[in-house]
């Protein structure tokens, strides 16, 4: 085989196995498309004579084929998932939820902070005002 036949095929090889990392690596949770751009269905297997769990339920793409690029997930795996991603979630709400009355008075201190600077800076400016004049006045008398 010549070097750079080999290459290729090695390089091939190597993409498809990186995909199929990619595809095991995704099916996590519900899925809702397949890698390969097809929709996940919800599928119920019959009975059939090697199978010892008839009834048995999969997401599964539509375009499914056993070369380990499609998506076929026990639906008790995939539901499980989903409903640890969504406790994680809610948990997560909850957190920030305990967080909102702690933060609710740390606004209302800050906004009693701006009123009272805002009034401090109002006295200082009119007391900045009040130096403006008087020294343009002394000017006036120092000056005439």
């Amino acid at each position: 085989m010549d070097p750079s036949d080999e290459r290729r095929d090695t390089k091939r090889k190597q993409e498809y196995f990186d995909h199929l990392y990619n595809v095991a690596d995704s099916a996590y949770g519900m899925p809702t498309r397949c890698p390969c751009g097809g929709r996940i269905i919800d599928e119920v297997r019959v009975k059939e004579e090697y199978d010892t769990r008839p009834g048995k339920r999969f997401f599964s793409c539509i375009n499914y084929e056993a070369d380990g690029l499609h998506y076929r997930q026990p639906w008790v795996i995939g539901v499980q998932e989903e409903m640890v991603r969504l406790r994680k979630r809610v948990e997560e709400a909850d957190e920030m939820i305990k967080c909102v009355p702690i933060l609710s008075k740390q606004i209302e201190s800050l906004e009693a902070q701006v009123k009272r600077l805002t009034l401090l800076l109002d006295k200082l400016t009119g007391d900045v005002y009040n130096l403006t004049v008087q020294a343009a006045a002394l000017e006036r008398v120092c000056f005439d």
